[in-house]
């Protein structure tokens, strides 16, 4: 078997449709990748490309949807709900079939030495490809956002791992890096006080001593008027029921309703089926000898 691996970049911008579609063709044209799903959230001004194939043809994938985002997007004019440091965000590269978690972490080492030299956006390893415990987590690199980093990046302790201790003029920085399979998905509330959605966030992500590799913040959906937990779960961990059932628990405390979900970008089948039984309380259910797909 060939070694398959997907990539997730997430870029700045998702309210111009023209520049994501620039971006979305700029990934899709590499032979031996396929973009499978381009996922738009305009409150958060951001999009979220999967990229899946060939390791080398995903990079080259990848390096191309990178360069028309610091191409087209200016991050002095982005305004948006969720946190960024650059018109390209969080890009983590994901093991799918025969690759490891280390040939991954070699994967965004060629990757983000390339947006360096060629581009010149400096690039912050995270999580797998750290290569500082300060580092693991996103949210300790990300968390003085795009502003916040203009100022910092001189320092010593904020130096990039690749690139020039300074941020790109108009596309800031990016961060990149390697992790296990996760579910991105949000559960809207029936309010608009964000304050709600932040307090619920917070009660269950692991950076607060909630659940393991469990990421949450409570973003205000300003087309809706309502509020969104936005998720970030490991389901081989946490269970996806769990964090909803959870999450409807908290919200009843404030007398608030979850009136949906949305999952963002792709999901595997295991972790829909672990909701269905769940949610359907199925007994005796054999999900490799009675779903249909399973022999077709």
């Amino acid at each position: 078997m060939s070694k398959i691996v997907e990539c997730i970049p997430n870029f700045s911008e998702g309210r111009n449709h023209e520049v994501i579609d620039a971006i979305a063709k700029a990934a899709s044209e590499v032979e031996g990748a396929k973009l499978i799903n381009v996922n738009v959230e305009p409150s958060y001004n951001r999009c979220v490309l999967t990229i899946i194939g060939e390791p080398q043809a995903v990079i080259e994938a990848t390096f191309r949807a990178c360069a028309k985002a610091v191409e087209l997007i200016d991050m002095n004019k982005h305004k948006g709900e969720h946190p960024r440091i650059g018109a390209i965000d969080a890009s983590p590269f994901v093991p799918v079939r025969d690759v490891t978690i280390e040939e991954c972490v070699e994967y965004a080492n060629q990757l983000g030495a390339r947006v360096a030299k060629e581009l010149k956006v400096p690039v912050y390893l995270y999580e797998k490809a750290a290569r500082s415990p300060e580092r693991v987590k996103l949210q300790n690199i990300r968390h003085p956002e795009y502003e916040g980093l203009k100022e910092l990046i001189g320092r010593p302790e904020w130096k990039p791992d690749f690139g020039e201790p300074a941020m790109h003029p108009t596309a800031g920085a990016m961060p990149l890096g390697v992790r296990g399979p996760l579910v991105a998905f949000n559960i809207s509330l029936g309010t608009s006080d964000v304050k709600i959605a932040k307090k619920i966030a917070q009660s269950f992500r692991e950076a607060k001593g909630g659940y393991q590799d469990a990421r949450a913040i409570g973003v205000y959906v300003a087309e809706r008027n309502i509020v969104q937990v936005s998720c970030m779960i490991n389901y081989q961990v946490v269970p996806l029921y769990r964090i909803i059932e959870m999450v409807r628990s908290e919200a009843k405390r404030y007398g608030v309703p979850v009136i949906g979900t949305d999952v963002c970008g792709m999901i595997s089948r295991e972790a829909l089926m672990d909701c269905c039984e769940y949610y359907m309380q199925l007994e005796n259910f054999d999900r490799h000898a009675q779903v249909l797909e399973e022999f077709v």
